[in-house]
């Protein structure tokens, strides 16, 4: 089914099938994400998506089969925004000890939680498709990588077999006591996230001593 072209506006020049494939795709995610603010996951249909997009359900069906499919477009992308936001730079003067990572993280994932309706229901919500889970655990590896990163520009770790694991292990920990926050209070309490923390630097604890020497200065650095 060819997706139907975007009528001539005057003089301007038409947008390509792939760069209008590409805005309508967007409109529809942006949609996605604005509809999940208002209603529930399972209440939401792909001509849902479509009427708020202000894309006729046609187009919107020649991009997703469904709403299902749309929102596992979704749930990478907020992922993604995820791993970003985790990412960003930790001032060194906030990180006295390697447990400080495991704090800043965690509170800046409640924040992005409490801030984004779309990543509750799709990451850590309870009627989220087991594809979606699948689809985030796969970036929680990524996340893991995240934590390990900034513990390393702060802290010399100790070489251990297979170590990428056990960051991935403390942010299924994390994950955990968010999504049973949701399950049990609508939202990420501030008792939950603070147990969250808890429980995945007790993890690390086992793997990772009290206290770790600061990692080596290069030039750069300097």
């Amino acid at each position: 089914m060819a997706e139907p072209a975007d009528p001539p506006n005057g003089g301007a020049r038409t947008r390509g099938p792939q760069a209008r494939g590409r805005r309508r795709r967007a409109e529809l995610l942006a949609a996605a994400s604005r509809l999940l603010g208002e209603r529930e996951l399972d209440g939401i249909s792909l001509q849902d998506l479509a009427r708020a997009a202000d894309i006729p359900t046609g187009s919107a069906y020649y991009f997703y089969a469904n709403a299902t499919e749309a929102f596992a477009a979704l749930t990478e992308q907020i992922g993604a925004d995820l791993a970003e936001v985790l990412a960003a730079p930790i001032p060194a003067a906030q990180l006295t000890a390697w447990e400080d990572v495991i704090t800043v993280c965690a509170g800046r994932a409640v924040d992005f939680y409490a801030a984004r309706p779309d990543a509750r229901q799709l990451l850590i919500g309870s009627k989220a498709p087991p594809e979606f889970k699948r689809s985030d655990r796969e970036n929680d590896l990524l996340l893991g990588s995240i934590l390990r990163d900034h513990i390393t520009a702060v802290f010399e770790l100790p070489a251990m077999p297979r170590d990428g694991d056990l960051y991935f292990h403390a942010v299924e920990i994390i994950d955990l006591f968010y999504s049973l926050s949701m399950l049990r209070h609508g939202r990420i309490t501030d008792d939950m996230a603070a147990e969250a923390v808890r429980a995945a630097v007790a993890y690390l604890r086992t793997y990772l001593p009290a206290e770790l020497p600061p990692a080596a200065r290069t030039a750069a650095d300097s």
